[in-house]
């Protein structure tokens, strides 16, 4: 995508006038740490080069028209409504609308605001993500807003929770923020803050292979694990000798066992997953710094077997990928996002990346009659105003 195609659209959409601003924000690949943001615990996810734009402009109404050129549709929002709920994508704009307002105190001007995105939708990249960013970032600038980084963050991470429905941690509106070239962003999400890990993937590419399985976060299976892991920390608070715990992810390492056995079964295991899932991130995290890219690897293999064996968000189409990896003897794979479909992420070296991709599509479609979509992806930057919008 080029600004000026954006332009191009915006102006056979909404007409001749002043240009818009042009905003884009990444998808994202989540290496390593899942099912652990909204446990106060740690991930490493990196910014993708496949992106949500965004071309914004005021309209001189009180209204917003918003025109989605990936979806071929187009919503009207009254800015001076009550914002609610109304069950469709528009849900993104209208919590980000409210959340804005409430922030600032301001009602915002009518706009104009077209979009378009590569990152692909339900396949575990979080094209929600960068909708969300790129929308609350143009916002942002174009009516000098001056709201900071962390509430911008915020302000999506709502809008996807209380107005799409999605009870999701903080982590995916965090890496579309704060991507780097060349860099996974590690992320405490307790505090929440980061620190930028440079990856040493020299010789080796990150391919994400979609099952083509769709799945939806609203009101669901994803809801329904952080729920259970709400349940565990209250009965660990009510039933062990131990300091009372914000989250799961303030269990020692030293202490699980004894923390654990207060514990059903079932929430015990979800509990064991994020606490080893955070030791495993620290670890992944030195590994890709110093270009020990096997023993990341294994991590992966490792954090998978916990997703499917204690957290329950794998499904079989995932495992036959990783399956796959691990017999091919490639570094390391794993499902990346919520679960229950989506993208598996795999580390494969440039001298093989091409016969690999090529026979897992054809190994997965000769399974389950569906072609896989893969792609390459390369870490970097998160939302930017493109330097051709005014």
């Amino acid at each position: 995508m080029e600004a000026d195609e954006l332009k191009k659209g915006f102006a056979e959409k909404y007409g001749a006038g002043p240009e818009p601003g042009i905003y884009r924000a990444p998808g994202r690949v989540n290496l390593i740490g899942e099912h652990t943001d909204y446990n106060g615990g740690l991930v490493l996810p990196v910014a993708v080069d496949l992106s949500t734009w965004a071309a914004i402009s005021e309209n001189g109404t009180r209204v917003a028209r918003i025109f989605s050129s990936s979806l071929n549709e187009e919503t009207r929002i009254r800015i001076d409504e009550n914002m609610e709920s109304v069950g469709d994508w528009s849900d993104y704009v209208r919590g980000i609308i409210f959340g804005l307002k409430q922030i600032t105190g301001k009602e915002l001007p009518g706009f104009d605001l077209y979009l378009t995105s590569e990152v692909p939708v339900g396949r575990g990249l979080s094209s929600s993500a960068a909708l969300e960013m790129a929308i609350a970032a143009g916002l942002n600038e174009e009516f000098s807003l001056e709201v900071g980084a962390l509430d911008l963050i915020r302000t999506c991470q709502r809008s996807e929770n209380e107005f799409v429905g999605a009870n999701t941690g903080i982590m995916d509106q965090y890496v579309a923020y704060y991507g780097k070239e060349g860099a996974g962003v590690l992320i405490d999400t307790s505090e929440p803050s980061h620190r930028y890990v440079e990856l040493d993937l020299s010789g080796y590419e990150l391919l994400v292979v979609d099952t083509m399985v769709s799945h939806t976060h609203g009101g669901n299976e994803y809801n329904a694990r952080r729920r259970e892991c709400e349940t565990a920390l209250r009965e660990l608070n009510q039933n062990w000798d131990g300091s009372p715990l914000k989250s799961l992810s303030e269990i020692e390492p030293g202490r699980i066992e004894a923390a654990l056995s207060v514990l059903p079964e079932k929430l015990a295991d979800r509990a064991r997953h994020v606490v080893e899932e955070n030791e495993r991130v620290k670890q992944a995290a030195d590994y890709l710094e110093a270009g020990k890219v096997n023993e990341a690897g294994e991590l992966f293999f490792a954090s998978h077997r916990s997703l499917r064996d204690l957290y329950e968000v794998s499904c079989r189409e995932l495992d036959f990928l990783v399956e796959f990896a691990s017999d091919w003897g490639i570094p390391g794979a794993r499902m990346t996002g919520g679960g229950f479909g989506g993208a598996s992420v795999h580390i494969v070296p440039e001298t093989s990346s091409e016969p690999y991709h090529a026979e897992i599509k054809e190994e997965y479609r000769r399974e389950f009659g569906i072609e896989p979509e893969g792609f390459f992806v390369r870490p970097s930057n998160g939302v930017k105003q493109e330097p051709e919008a005014k």
